[in-house]
């Protein structure tokens, strides 16, 4: 069962674990890098990181996952 913001809570449960947020802002992160054409790479170069770092991200495989995505989005042109 999803909730309207698309987290995987079910009612009367606690919010969504650290490794469903991860999975969560993964797919985010890779939508938007892909919805403005911006590859693996480009962002890594952006964001001074290791484009296998992105690819991590994306995967959900980075926990806690809130202080990178701020700046991976911020490096899109988003407010985060």
């Amino acid at each position: 069962m999803s909730s309207l913001d698309g987290s995987r809570a079910f009612a009367g449960a606690p919010g969504p674990t650290p490794e469903q947020d991860a999975e969560d802002l993964g797919l985010v992160l890779r939508e938007a890098r892909e919805t403005q054409g911006v590859s693996a790479a480009e962002l890594a170069r952006r964001t001074d990181v290791a484009a296998g770092d992105i690819l991590d991200f994306e995967a959900g495989r980075v926990i806690p996952a809130k202080p990178p995505f701020a700046i991976y989005m911020r490096a899109l042109g988003f407010i985060a």
